[in-house]
């Protein structure tokens, strides 16, 4: 026999009051004189016994009705399972965000919650699976406590590693279990079918939000920038029917920084730009109002630029750059081939290689490594240069080749004004411009180059390609006084400053909880010193790699609250990273749970959480005892009542 409220068993205890006010209750018998003393003493002797029955009576029946009512609270019901029935029972509950969704009772699984206490009394002991918990043969009580306790969890789990745990657990206890799997079920967690069992049974419940409908910001990136400002454009995205101004704010960690609104069509995306300063460290946080989903309606980001951007120059005349790249912006360094150290340059952002006649295998490879890790490299050629290094090295970059070499002088005419290097550079565009004049110059085929000054004849003088993560930019001819006086032109200075502006890649804005993510902390660590993330709720050590000079940090299901996060050593902040929420679980597309599982005889599909206990009760009998405990209780008070009345 089973209890659905056994705890109150405990009440049974109380019975020994009944027992010690019966058994220590004295009566004292008051002395009457009269003269026929033997008759009276015998009248005594019979008072006295059937008192004493009376009482024994009493207490047995009271005993027994008290009893009888603290087992009718206690609902006392036996299970009896059909043959070959499950007597297991295993329960998946979706606690992912799309779960905050309204039904036509609340949210999902807040009454997926109440559902579940309110039905599983009978069917203890039961395991309980989350995205996040595995929580194993939990009574009644245990398990109400651990679902009041449960909250929502960013990193939606794959439903066939949840069946995966159960039939591993269902393997160790060697017995067919009840297999309840709750979830709105989303298309995207559940893309790939597979095959369940056909001895366990298996009751699917998929519960349904009362309207399919959710805004949510996608996602925020860089869409230009120069030397003052940077445009961020951001990515809304409308899952339901069209609306109107919707609202995006922008702050500055809790400083308001702009705010836009837009009109979004039934199930379509739209964009919203806001300028930036380009200055110093940026704390973002955009924000719109959505009552459906509440977890996409926040997205953080961060910008932190260095304090100064390192620049090396390899040539042999180099002092002209040093009057552009000064020390209150840049890190500058001049160095001749021969006195190069291989071993900084991945440290730079920027590497102009100034009139070099050939360009080493050792160097190429350095060239090519450090392009592709984000750096970037402006070359100049020489006029005596080796042509078969030079274009060994532009075909290592992927960029093409140098075909020859051109000796006619001739003038630079046309600027890109709209290329991203010159955006900001100039108000208006210049027709009367001090335009420099090439005496040589080589003539190149690049494939991928985009322009930004050109020669008259409409051939590049300086182009860029994009080579990775980086960006090589190629001069056509030689800069030096004796080629030509472009050092004297009004260009040299913002091209030149914004090849080093532009080199230093702003680190990326954002990381995406439950992702694979790794980032590069420049800090130099002893041997037994690790550093720490911390925020509001956690502070915890991640995966780390401790480089010379950086130390990589590897982070995947932590943390698990979006928002910024610190980068601390010793106790000491030296970075912060912004954390959000995956955005996939915005879109509110769910599969046909019947069409995905099938029509197996041994699947039950539901609705509703209730719905699935119920028909689970109806291949498990389940014989309550309580109203004839309730009936035994009532017999006990009238027999107590005749007694007193009677005896």
């Amino acid at each position: 026999m089973q209890f659905k409220h056994p705890e109150l068993l405990y009440a049974l205890f109380l019975l020994i009051i009944p027992i010690l006010i019966h058994l220590f209750q004295l009566r004292r018998f008051q002395k009457v004189a009269f003269t026929n003393v033997k008759f009276l003493k015998e009248v005594e002797l019979q008072t006295r016994k059937s008192s004493q029955l009376k009482k024994f009576l009493v207490l047995f029946t009271r005993l027994l009705l008290f009893t009888a009512i603290i087992l009718a609270f206690a609902q006392p019901f036996i299970v009896d399972s059909k043959s070959n029935n499950p007597t297991h029972t295993s329960i998946y509950l979706d606690n992912s965000f799309s779960m905050q969704a309204k039904g036509s009772e609340g949210q999902l699984l807040k009454r997926a919650v109440q559902d579940i206490i309110e039905n599983t009394q009978q069917f203890e002991p039961i395991n309980l699976y989350t995205n996040n918990n595995v929580y194993e043969n939990l009574s009644a009580k245990e398990l109400k406590n651990t679902l009041l306790e449960i909250e929502y969890y960013p990193i939606k789990t794959d439903l066939s590693a949840i069946l995966f745990k159960i039939k591993n657990n269902i393997k160790k206890s060697k017995a067919l279990h009840n297999i309840f799997l709750i979830s709105d079920f989303q298309y995207y967690t559940n893309e790939n079918k597979f095959e369940i069992d056909s001895l366990n049974s298996y009751f699917i419940t998929q519960i349904s939000p009362k309207q399919v409908s959710n805004l949510s910001i996608d996602s925020v990136y860089i869409s230009d920038q120069n030397n003052e400002t940077i445009q961020l454009t951001t990515l809304v995205k409308n899952y339901g029917n069209s609306k109107e101004n919707i609202s995006v704010s922008l702050y500055n960690n809790e400083l308001l920084a702009g705010k836009s609104a837009i009109n979004l069509a039934e199930e379509a995306s739209g964009k919203i730009n806001f300028n930036i300063p380009n200055s110093g460290k940026f704390n973002g946080k955009l924000q719109l109002d959505d009552e459906n989903l509440t977890f996409d309606n926040e997205l953080y980001f961060s910008m932190d630029r260095p304090e100064k951007i390192n620049v090396t120059a390899i040539g042999s005349d180099n002092s002209f750059l040093s009057k552009i790249y000064t020390s209150d912006e840049f890190n500058f360094t001049s160095t001749t081939l021969n006195n190069l150290d291989y071993n900084t340059l991945n440290q730079q952002n920027l590497i102009l290689l100034n009139e070099l006649e050939s360009i080493s295998v050792a160097l190429n490879s350095t060239l090519k490594s450090f392009t592709n890790n984000g750096g970037s490299l402006v070359i100049i050629p020489s006029l005596n240069m080796n042509l078969n290094s030079y274009n060994a090295a532009l075909t290592s970059l992927k960029m093409g080749k140098v075909l020859g070499q051109v000796n006619s002088e001739i003038a630079v005419t046309t600027i890109n004004f709209s290329h991203p290097l010159l955006k900001g550079v100039f108000e208006k565009q210049i027709k009367n411009f001090q335009y420099p004049n090439i005496k040589s110059h080589f003539r190149s085929n690049f494939t991928r180059a985009s322009s930004i000054v050109d020669f008259e004849d409409g051939n590049s003088f300086i182009s860029q390609t994009v080579t990775n993560k980086g960006k090589t930019y190629w001069l056509a001819a030689p800069i030096s006084n004796q080629n030509s006086n472009f050092k004297n032109s009004p260009l040299i200075v913002p091209i030149f400053y914004n090849f080093g502006l532009y080199s230093h890649n702003l680190s990326q804005l954002y990381y995406t909880i439950g992702n694979l993510n790794t980032f590069e902390i420049p800090i130099q660590l002893s041997k037994d010193e690790v550093l720490h993330v911390s925020n509001e709720k956690e502070d915890y050590i991640p995966l780390q790699q401790i480089n010379s000079d950086k130390v990589t940090i590897t982070t995947e299901t932590n943390p698990i609250q979006s928002g910024f996060t610190t980068i601390l050593h010793n106790n000491t902040s030296i970075k912060q990273i912004a954390y959000n929420y995956n955005r996939q679980e915005g879109n509110l597309n769910y599969i046909n749970v019947e069409d995905y599982f099938g029509d197996a005889t041994n699947i039950n599909y539901t609705s509703n959480v209730k719905e699935a206990f119920v028909n689970l009760s109806e291949v498990t009998k389940v014989t309550s005892y309580w109203q004839w405990f309730l009936i035994a209780a009532i017999l006990f008070l009238i027999i107590e009542i005749l007694l007193l009345k009677f005896l």
